[in-house]
C-alpha cells in the first residue's frame, strides 16, 4: 500500500474511531436532559451501519473485504465463540451473587433514569433483544470487520488490535462513567477493551465474524440481564 492509499484509509478510519465516543458524550452527558438525545443515539447507530460501506465503496473505491467461506467454516467458528461468551457471562453471574454485587447495584437509580430518558423503559425486552442480536452484529461489522480490518492494512496487526480495542472502549467509558464512579467505570471499560481484543483475535484467527458475533451476542445478553436486575431493583 502506497502513501496515498494509506492516507486515504486513515482519513476514513479517523471519524470511525472517534465519532462514537464524541456522540456518546453528547447524548449521555451534554444533552442528557434533551429530547434530542434519543435522535442522536439513533443517528449514531445509523452511522455505524452505513459508514463502513460508504468508506469502502464510495471513498476508497475498493472491493469489499468479505471472504467467501463455505457455511461449515462459519459454523466451525461458533463453538469457541460461544464457549468464551458463556465463560464471561458466568463471571457476571458470580459477581452479581457475590458480596461485590453492591458495586453494580448502586448504579440502579441512574440506569432507571437513563432508560427512561431514552424512552426504552416500556420496551426493555425488545431493546435487550435488539442490543444482544442486531446491535452486536452491527458492532462486529463496524469494529472488527471495518475498523480492525482497515487498520491492519496500515499498521502492524498487533497495533491494529490495540487501536481498534481502545477506540471501541472510548464510548463505553463515557456511558459507564455516567452510572458508576470513574475508577470503577474505568475498570468496566477496560473489561470492554479486553472483549474487543478477544473478538478481533477471533476474527483474525477464524477468518469470519461468526465466532466473535456469537460471543458478543452472549455477552450482551448477560449485560442486558444485569440491566434488567438494576431497573427492577427495589427503590430505596
Amino acid at each position: 500500500m502506497n502513501n496515498k492509499e494509506r492516507n486515504r484509509n486513515l482519513a476514513v478510519l479517523l471519524p470511525a474511531l472517534i465519532l462514537p465516543t464524541i456522540s456518546a458524550y453528547l447524548y449521555f452527558v451534554l444533552m442528557r436532559e434533551s429530547a434530542f438525545a434519543q435522535a442522536l443515539y439513533i443517528g449514531t447507530k445509523v452511522f455505524t451501519v452505513v459508514w463502513p460501506f460508504i468508506a469502502i465503496g464510495l471513498i476508497l473505491k475498493c472491493r469489499p473485504m468479505w471472504k467467501s467461506l463455505p457455511l461449515r467454516e462459519h459454523l466451525r467458528a461458533v463453538p469457541l465463540g460461544a464457549l468464551i461468551g458463556v465463560g464471561i457471562v458466568l463471571i457476571m453471574v458470580l459477581w452479581m451473587h457475590s458480596p461485590l454485587s453492591w458495586m453494580i447495584e448502586r448504579g440502579a437509580p441512574v440506569v432507571r433514569e437513563k432508560v427512561a430518558t431514552l424512552g426504552f423503559q416500556d420496551h426493555f425486552i425488545a431493546f435487550a433483544i435488539f442490543i444482544s442480536v442486531a446491535h452486536s452484529l452491527i458492532e462486529e461489522v463496524y469494529w472488527r470487520w471495518f475498523a480492525y480490518g482497515r487498520l491492519r492494512e496500515v499498521v502492524t496487526p498487533g497495533m491494529a488490535h490495540v487501536i481498534a480495542a481502545f477506540a471501541f472502549t472510548g464510548h463505553h467509558l463515557v456511558v459507564t462513567s455516567q452510572f458508576f464512579p470513574f475508577p470503577f467505570a474505568c475498570f468496566l471499560s477496560f473489561s470492554v477493551g479486553v472483549g474487543g481484543l478477544i473478538w478481533s483475535h477471533l476474527y483474525q484467527r477464524q477468518g469470519t465474524l461468526a465466532g466473535a458475533w456469537v460471543c458478543h451476542m452472549i455477552v450482551d445478553a448477560g449485560l442486558m440481564w444485569v440491566g434488567w436486575i438494576l431497573i427492577n431493583a427495589p427503590i430505596v
